[in-house]
C-alpha cells in the first residue's frame, strides 16, 4: 500500500514537471519558428494545390484514395480513425509539405476509397498500409495514426517490421497500458437501422472536435462517416479487432524508434506509464478545449509540437 501511494506522488510531480517543462518549450518553440506566420497556414482546411489527390489498386482490387504533396526523401504518412477521410489531416498536409512529403489516405469504406465488406478487416486494413508505402515508392517514414489509426499504424509494424520507419506518433487512443478504458455499449450498435446510424454519425462528428472547423470540412467528415450508413453493421465491424490490448502494448515496446504520444486527459495514466518504460518515448497532454480531434481542435499547437519531435528524432 505504501509503494502504491509512493508511485502516485512520484507521477504526480512528474507530470507537474512535465507540464512546466512543456509550458517553456511551447513558449520557446513560438518564439523560434515565428508565430505571427504560423496560425494561418497551420489552420488552414482547404488544401493547397500542391496536396493532389490519387488512387491506387490493391493487390485484391480495391481501389484506394489518398493525398499526396511536399518534398523531401522523408515522407508522413497518416492514418485516419474510424470512418474518417484522408482529409481530416488537411492543416497538417498543408503545413509540413513544405519540409517533407505528405501522404493521407482513405482506408477502405472511407472517404473517396471503394467499399469493401469482406472478412478478415484487420489484416487486410494492415497490407492496405503496406501496399500504398510500396506503390509510393516510400522508404524513409513516420507513421502517424489518429484513434483506430493508432491500432492500425502498431498493427503494421507487428506484421511487416520497422524497416524504413524513422518515427511513430500515436493520437488519442489507448495503447495498452495502465487500467483498461470503460468498454463502449456495442449491442445498440448491431441493431441501428440506417436513420439511426445517420444519426449517430452526426452526434459522433460533432462530438469529436471542440472548436468551429469550417462547415465545408465537418461535412466532408460527416460524408465519409456515412458512407455504410445502409449497413451499419459493416461499419461497426471495422473497429472489431481480433486482439487484446497487450498486442498493441507489446508491439510499441518492441519497437524502437522514437514515438510521441499525443492525447487528452484520458489517456493520462496509459501516457505517464509509457513514459517511464520506453527509452524514446515522450506524451503531451492537451487539455483545455481540446476534442478527440485535438490536431483540428489545437491545430497550430499540435503542428509546431510534432514539428519539434519530428526534428529531434529525425
Amino acid at each position: 500500500m505504501v509503494e502504491r501511494i509512493a508511485a502516485i506522488v512520484q507521477n504526480s510531480i512528474m507530470m507537474l514537471v512535465y507540464k512546466k517543462h512543456i509550458i517553456f518549450t511551447s513558449f520557446m518553440l513560438f518564439l523560434l519558428l515565428g508565430i505571427n506566420s504560423a496560425p494561418s497556414q497551420a489552420q488552414s482546411f482547404n488544401l493547397t494545390p500542391d496536396i493532389q489527390q490519387k488512387s491506387f489498386l490493391t493487390s485484391d482490387r480495391i481501389k484506394l484514395q489518398y493525398l499526396v504533396g511536399g518534398q523531401g526523401t522523408k515522407t508522413l504518412f497518416f492514418i485516419p480513425g474510424w470512418m474518417m477521410p484522408a482529409e481530416v489531416f488537411n492543416a497538417q498536409l498543408n503545413y509540413f509539405a513544405k519540409d517533407y512529403r505528405v501522404i493521407s489516405f482513405s482506408p477502405r469504406s472511407q472517404g473517396k476509397s471503394d467499399i469493401y465488406l469482406g472478412a478478415n478487416l484487420a489484416e487486410v486494413r494492415a497490407r492496405d498500409i503496406k501496399e500504398l508505402l510500396a506503390s509510393t515508392q516510400t522508404t524513409e517514414f513516420t507513421l502517424i495514426g489518429w484513434s483506430l489509426g493508432v491500432m492500425e499504424a502498431l498493427d503494421y509494424v507487428n506484421r511487416y517490421g520497422d524497416r524504413g520507419l524513422q518515427s511513430l506518433v500515436l493520437i488519442d487512443n489507448s495503447i495498452g497500458e495502465g487500467t483498461p478504458p470503460k468498454a463502449s455499449v456495442s449491442s445498440k450498435r448491431a441493431k441501428m437501422t440506417t436513420a439511426s446510424f445517420k444519426k449517430y454519425v452526426k452526434g459522433f462528428v460533432s462530438a469529436i472536435f471542440k472548436s468551429n472547423p469550417p462547415s465545408e470540412f465537418i461535412q466532408t467528415i460527416e460524408n465519409s462517416a456515412l458512407r455504410l450508413a445502409s449497413s451499419p453493421e459493416d461499419a461497426f465491424a471495422i473497429l472489431r479487432k481480433p486482439y487484446s490490448r497487450e498486442y498493441y502494448r507489446d508491439t510499441i515496446y518492441k519497437t524502437q524508434v522514437p514515438i510521441w504520444y499525443a492525447i487528452t486527459p484520458r489517456y493520462s495514466e496509459q501516457a505517464l506509464l509509457f513514459s517511464e518504460k520506453h527509452p524514446l518515448g515522450e506524451f503531451k497532454i492537451y487539455e483545455d478545449n481540446t476534442g478527440h480531434g485535438l490536431f483540428v481542435d489545437k491545430a497550430t499547437e499540435f503542428n509546431l509540437d510534432l514539428e519539434n519531435f519530428l526534428r529531434k528524432s529525425n
